[in-house]
């Protein structure tokens, strides 16, 4: 529930605050006195787009904040953990903070329990933890989807709308993918005989990894050959073959230290190490002579490297890239024809998920339609008995049900109809209701939502416009009604209502002497302000004069608003 709001330099707002109780609690004032700027405040806060004009002082900030008790809603938690925020405390903060840039346009701050925020993650958490019931709600009576929402919320049929929505969307994703499959498959047939002779191309080349680089360095040998052999040959001489080698030298650096080993010990003893030289410049010799027999190249085996390279250079400019990318395509290629040659099984399993995934679709609809033509009735009887205690005893209601193209929300399309004299057969709403008429009806369907309602706080903004007498009377007992299941918080104009209250808040203008402006300031009637709130009915009933008369009916209001709740609880 909303347990707090604080309001700062907006509009004709200086400084306002405010603590909410459970219950009913009405909002009562003067005709412009600016209860719907306290609405619009918190509208603003919770997401809704400011303008330019908001402000009381141009020169300072607009700020707005709600403390709201944190709902052990599971859906709304995971929301609130998706979105970042932590749900370990008990209480949920909003601030939104809002200044003039000196270019034009507004700086924008907003928080949630003091962390960063967009608006658009503020608008999603709270519709967890309010709803407005206003004039655009009476016209979404006339929407078809809000209707559907309606009923299934009422239904308790939002898992299975869930259920269904998740095998419509899994049949939308499968018929996409299987039209698409249709045009590759398509449009790659035109173009079968063309990737045959290109895989068979590839194929005939015989490619590998690495076979480039082999036979280029085969040509850089062959093409400098001479010098490799002059140098393969010095190298042989230096090792071991000329008089003075390396490992003759060696052979006799080992005599002398043998020789001096034996005539003073403390002579160095270099065997041992002479010894391993021996044996690597012997290996060194080994593997040049083998080098030097390699060199022998005959003109075959260059015109080969030679053709080879040359079909493989062909290959590159002909597909414009390198053998690695030859390789794969020749692969990609196999893949596709042998795709295309064993299109009809891919089809034929691909039409299988297609068809099994529909059906679980069209039963999933054919389960929800079933629930839903049972909980209208079910909706239309409850909402027909609150009618009648909104004084519209004639009144008829139903809800009809179509069978329509399938959607994520079903296959059913929902009319609510109406017909509020006796004799008049029931229309859609849209057709014949009027706005008092809209306004109970909207009463009714939401007393009857409030038992299943999962938002923990409904604002109703002066829904009983229009309306007088007994009918604002059994108003009353209706938000009263609902306000044992949640909070509610309504601005109205009648007495008949606003005698209902478990919380009377009061907004009068003054005019401050400071600035010489109007302002406007929130005052609530304590449990000891008896008198003050009988007062307030009694304008609210009869305008500027109060006479004895309007006191003494305003007293009768709160003594049958007050025996009414002793007896519903």
């Amino acid at each position: 529930m909303l347990k707090f709001l604080a309001i700062s330099n907006f509009k004709l707002i200086d400084k306002l605050s405010c603590e909410f109780s459970p219950g009913l609690t009405v909002l009562t004032g003067e005709t412009g006195a600016g209860k719907s700027i306290i609405l619009n405040a918190l509208n603003i806060l919770l997401g809704e787009k400011p303008g330019t004009d908001i402000f009381h002082d141009d020169t300072r900030p607009v700020t707005i904040s709600a403390v709201f008790s944190l709902p052990q809603n599971p859906e709304f938690l995971k929301k609130l953990h998706e979105s970042g925020f932590s749900h370990d405390e008990k209480e949920i903060i909003f601030r939104r903070q809002l200044s003039l840039k000196s270019h034009g346009g507004l700086n924008n701050r907003i928080y949630v329990n003091d962390q960063p925020a967009t608006g658009a993650t503020v608008t999603t958490i709270s519709d967890y933890l309010l709803e407005f019931v206003d004039q655009y709600q009476q016209q979404s009576l006339r929407d078809p989807k809000a209707l559907l929402r309606l009923l299934d919320t009422y239904g308790n049929l939002l898992p299975l709308r869930a259920e269904y929505s998740s095998h419509f969307n899994t049949h939308r994703r499968l018929e996409q993918q299987f039209k698409e499959w249709e045009l590759k498959i398509s449009e790659a047939l035109r173009q079968m005989d063309y990737y045959r002779h290109q895989m068979a191309e590839l194929d005939e080349a015989g490619l590998n990894v690495g076979e480039e680089e082999e036979l280029l360095n085969r040509r850089r040998q062959y093409q400098q050959i001479g010098r490799l052999r002059e140098l393969a040959r010095e190298a042989e001489e230096l090792t071991y073959t000329s008089s003075s080698s390396i490992i003759d030298n060696c052979y006799r650096l080992q005599e002398i230290s043998s020789e001096l080993a034996h005539r003073d010990q403390n002579a160095p003893q270099a065997q041992e190490n002479l010894t391993e030289i021996i044996d690597t410049l012997q290996e060194v010799y080994k593997k040049n002579s083998a080098y030097m027999n390699s060199l022998e190249t005959d003109e075959q085996t260059i015109d080969e490297t030679e053709e080879r390279l040359a079909i493989l250079e062909r290959l590159k400019r002909k597909f414009a890239t390198d053998i690695e990318g030859l390789i794969k395509l020749r692969d990609e290629l196999h893949k596709k024809v042998g795709r295309l040659e064993n299109r009809d099984a891919e089809k034929e399993e691909m039409t299988i998920a297609l068809t099994a995934e529909k059906q679980k679709m069209l039963d999933s609809a054919a389960k929800l339609s079933a629930r839903r033509r049972q909980q209208g009735v079910a909706l239309a009887k409850t909402v027909c008995l609150h009618l009648v205690d909104l004084n519209l005893p004639q009144a008829r209601f139903t809800i009809t049900q179509e069978e329509t193209k399938a959607s994520t929300t079903g296959r059913d399309q929902i009319s609510f109809c109406f017909s509020a004299n006796p004799g008049e057969e029931p229309s859609p709403i849209d057709k014949n209701a009027s706005g008092g008429e809209l306004s109970r009806l909207l009463l009714a369907l939401k007393t009857t939502l409030a038992q299943r309602y999962q938002v923990p706080t409904l604002i109703f903004d002066e829904v009983d416009s229009g309306l007088g007498g007994g009918t604002a009377a059994a108003v009353g007992r209706k938000l009263s009604d609902i306000s044992r299941e949640c909070q509610v918080i309504t601005v109205t104009h009648l007495p008949q209502v606003a005698a209902f209250a478990d919380q009377h808040l009061v907004i009068d203008k003054i005019e401050s002497s400071e600035t010489e402006r109007t302002l406007i300031q929130l005052n609530e009637f304590s449990t000891t302000q008896e008198a003050d709130r009988i007062h307030e009915l009694a304008r609210m009933g009869s305008g500027e004069e109060i006479t004895n008369a309007a006191e003494e009916h305003a007293r009768v209001l709160r003594r049958e608003a007050d025996k009414i709740r002793k007896e519903v609880n």
